[in-house]
Parts: structure tokens; C-alpha cells; sequence
């Protein structure tokens, strides 16, 4: 006898199915453009939705939304979100475990594409273009689009290896998804195609364990506290309205459904506007005044400022003359001087030279006169000296 995969064919059916879903969305896909504003019942606000990818892993999940304002142009919702699946019976103790229990409580805001208009225009930064349902062009019209944040409670023991973890977790993070209209029933009820992740960061503390198949137990290995990024939901589901108000309907911008609202918004915006248009006008006129102003006010001053600086220029050019002339009288007179000395000690020198030369002469010439004059005398007898020295 052949063995039948019943898993296998579980999972191939509900892919099956959920590619014909997908298919029948693109459609059913007609929104409401109408302008007026519709109150909307406790029906109408709540909404039920499952996960089809965490089904075919077999993780049984619910959810519930409801709508915070009771408008049409309400874009704001809360919902709570359960996932179970806890101890499965085996009859004997597994080397594989995927147990998982949660509630996640979530906070979103609808929104739609808008194209740029008058009244709307492009954001300014990188994050806000970003984030921004701002487009040039609504490339998607019938997709709703959401954003949000979660926060989550998180019970686990997995074991898909060698080592299991069992233990606890809180999770907190932001969410981003699209929803396409996809049936709407006879009576008004109607349901919607979802596409989601949400990332968030995990503090989870856990011990870890592994797989005795012998003893047939799971002995305990030791524990662990830790902070992680994780990836908490990636979801393709499907979302049903008890009520009677479709998607197609709700979540739409005020300025589109509020008439009031509308011309209120426009009113303050061509004020804003027009007051814009003054400042610049008046800004550009005292612009123009300032700039008429200053360029009179500076070629007056320059010109001040030439004619100060000339004369100052003048002033010093007639000081500078003065010390020079001054400093070459001085040089002349001290030159003056100085030569003076030299020339009366050049004469004092010529004086004594000539003097000098006179008394050589008069010398040599006295001494050929004598020379030629007196006689050679004989030498003094002993007589004679002796008179002269009695006589002395």
C-alpha cells in the first residue's frame, strides 16, 4: 500500500487556494471616490484576520482590529493578535519541537496614496519622503496601505537542531503592510487580501536543552538572557468585515469626504499662502530699498574714503619730504664738518712738514758755515788749565 503525505498535500491545497485568492483580488479591486461623510457602526469598525503563512506551518492564529474614530475618514485602528501552538500529544518525546504561544497588541494608521496637487506638496528630508503617502503618481490606487507598532509577548521552546530553547520573550517593534479589496458578500459583508512583515527587537530569556533519544527525555544544558533583532510576523492573510462598509470605503483622507473640512483647509491655506506672497513681496521691496541704499551709502563712503586716504597719503608723502630733507641737511652739515677737520689737518700737516724741512736746512747750513770757519786749535798746556781753573 502507498503511503499518502497527508502534510504535503495540506500545504500544496492551501497554496493552491491562496494563489486563486490572489488572482481573484486584482478583480475586485474598485474604490470608493465619493464626497461625503458616512458614520460607521461597532460592525462596521471591527474586523477579523488570520495569517495563511503561519497556518501552513501549522500555528493556529486570530486576530481582531477595531477602528478608533466612528468616521469614514477615521485612519487609525488597534488590534490584539493570538497565535497558539503548545504541546502537541506525541507518543513519544520528539528531536524536533516547534511550540509557540503569543499575544501581540498593535497600533496602525491607514493611509492612501495622494498625488501631488496645489495643496499638496512634496516632503523635505530623506525619512519623511520616505514614510511620506506623497506620491507624483498613485501607481497602486486601490491599495490601503498601514504603518504601525507592535509590542508582544512571546512564549517558545524550539528545537530544530542539536539544541533546543525554551523560555520567554518580549518583543516591541514597528509594522508595515497593504490590504487589496477582495470579495464582498451578498449581504455586505466583505474580505480583504493582507500582505505584512514586522521587525522589532526581542529581550528574551530562555534555557537551552538537547534531545536524549535513549532515556527518552530532554536534559537541560543551561539558560540565557539576550537582546536580538527578530522578524516577528511576515504575513499574507486575509482580513473579514462583519459589517457592511468595505475597505474601499473607509480609511480615506478628510480633505476628500469633508466638504467643510475641505474649504476650511483651502481658506487657511490661500491665507498661509497669500501671507507668504506679502512677506516676500514687502521682503523683496525692502530688499531692493536696502540694496538702492547701501550701494549709495557705500560709493558716498568710498568715495570719503578715497579723498582721507589721498590726503593722508599727501600728509605723509610732506612729512616723509620734511625728515628727509632735514636728514640730508644734517648729513651735509656733519660732512661739512668733517672735511673741515680733515683740510685743517692736512694744513697742520703740510705746516709741520714744511717747518721740519725748513729747521733741516738751517741746520745742514750752519753746520758747512762753521765747518768752513774756524781754524783746528792746538791743545791747552798744562799751564794754561790751570789759570783757568784758579780763575774759576
Amino acid at each position: 500500500m502507498r503511503y499518502i503525505n497527508l502534510h504535503n498535500i495540506y500545504i500544496r491545497c492551501s497554496i493552491l487556494a491562496l494563489t486563486l485568492l490572489i488572482t481573484q483580488a486584482s478583480f475586485c479591486q474598485v474604490m470608493d471616490t465619493g464626497h461625503k461623510i458616512d458614520t460607521l457602526s461597532a460592525a462596521d469598525r471591527l474586523a477579523f484576520r488570520t495569517n495563511a503563512v503561519e497556518w501552513l506551518i501549522l500555528v493556529p492564529n486570530i486576530g481582531i482590529e477595531y477602528d478608533l474614530g466612528r468616521y469614514n475618514y477615521n485612519r487609525y485602528s488597534i488590534g490584539l493578535n493570538l497565535r497558539y501552538n503548545w504541546q502537541t500529544s506525541h507518543t513519544f518525546k520528539p528531536g524536533a519541537i516547534f511550540n509557540v504561544a503569543e499575544a501581540r497588541l498593535e497600533l496602525r494608521d491607514y493611509y492612501r496614496i495622494r498625488e501631488f496637487t496645489n495643496y499638496i506638496t512634496p516632503k523635505k528630508g530623506f525619512l519623511n519622503k520616505l514614510l511620506s503617502p506623497r506620491r507624483e503618481t498613485a501607481k497602486h490606487p486601490n491599495t490601503t496601505y498601514y504603518r504601525g507598532a507592535f509590542a508582544a509577548y512571546n512564549k517558545f521552546t524550539v528545537k530544530l537542531g542539536s539544541e533546543g530553547h525554551q523560555g520567554n520573550a518580549i518583543i516591541g517593534g514597528f509594522m508595515w503592510g497593504m490590504m487589496k479589496p477582495l470579495y464582498v458578500f451578498r449581504r455586505g459583508h466583505s474580505l480583504d487580501l493582507e500582505f505584512g512583515v514586522a521587525v522589532g527587537v526581542a529581550y528574551a530569556k530562555y534555557d537551552t536543552f538537547t534531545h536524549d533519544a535513549f532515556l527518552d527525555y530532554y536534559p537541560k544544558t543551561g539558560n540565557k538572557t539576550t537582546i536580538l533583532p527578530v522578524i516577528n510576523d511576515l504575513r499574507v492573510g486575509f482580513v473579514y468585515r462583519p459589517g457592511k462598509y468595505p475597505i474601499t470605503k473607509k480609511y480615506r483622507w478628510r480633505y476628500d469626504v469633508d466638504m467643510n473640512y475641505q474649504s476650511e483647509f483651502d481658506n487657511k491655506l490661500l491665507a498661509k499662502r497669500r501671507q507668504i506672497d506679502s512677506k516676500a513681496f514687502n521682503d523683496s521691496i525692502d530688499n531692493y530699498v536696502r540694496k538702492l541704499f547701501w550701494e549709495k551709502y557705500d560709493s558716498i563712503t568710498n568715495k570719503h574714503r578715497i579723498a582721507e586716504d589721498s590726503l593722508r597719503l599727501i600728509g605723509q608723502d610732506e612729512k616723509s619730504l620734511k625728515r628727509l630733507e632735514k636728514e640730508n641737511r644734517k648729513a651735509k652739515i656733519q660732512a661739512d664738518k668733517e672735511a673741515a677737520k680733515e683740510e685743517e689737518r692736512q694744513a697742520r700737516r703740510r705746516l709741520i712738514r714744511e717747518a721740519a724741512r725748513e729747521a733741516r736746512k738751517e741746520a745742514e747750513k750752519s753746520n758747512s758755515e762753521s765747518e768752513a770757519e774756524e781754524p783746528e786749535k792746538p791743545a791747552a798746556t798744562t799751564e794754561e788749565k790751570e789759570e783757568k781753573g784758579g780763575e774759576s
